[in-house]
């Protein structure tokens, strides 16, 4: 694992098989279909970002991030690092890149309530816990639902 910071660019339709594959390595039983990633850049207001690494001089891909901006509100739709690459800022990375999305006036997410490490992430990051979706996931798992007001400049 590299220790250099990772780096982002906006994701393109060429990342699709990338996307897939990190979907599947981060969700394993919730992972979008191939069909679902390629539609986010179709979808207006959609943003996407890619995060890597630079190893051996090349870019090495180690997270994802998908958003979409509606009317000022920033919906987090997937933000993920892989597995192996976890606890290096990433993520941390991507979800300041989501926030700082041009527009944004409020940011909305769920995440798994068994999901400690994200929740502290975003609780870091100053998100608000607001409600519980109760069995949100397949797995009948529970969905914390978190806000963050964003402070525009004035």
């Amino acid at each position: 694992m590299s220790s250099n910071p990772a780096v982002l660019r906006e994701a393109t339709r060429a990342d699709v098989a990338w996307l897939v594959e990190a979907e599947l390595a981060c969700f394993p039983d919730e992972a979008w279909t191939r069909g679902m990633v390629a539609d986010e850049f179709e979808r207006p207001g959609g943003v996407q970002w890619i995060a890597e690494v630079h190893e051996g001089g090349q870019p090495v891909p180690v997270g994802f991030a998908f958003g979409w901006l509606v009317l000022g509100e920033l919906h987090v739709l997937h933000i993920a690092t892989l597995p192996a690459r976890r606890r290096a800022g990433a993520g941390r990375t991507l979800l300041q890149a989501l926030i700082q999305t041009p527009g944004t006036e409020l940011c909305w997410l769920e995440v798994r309530a068994d999901n400690t490490p994200a929740i502290a992430l975003y609780t870091r990051e100053g998100f608000e816990h607001i409600a519980v979706r109760k069995r949100y996931y397949s797995d009948g798992a529970d969905a914390v639902v978190m806000r963050k007001v964003i402070e525009l400049p004035a």
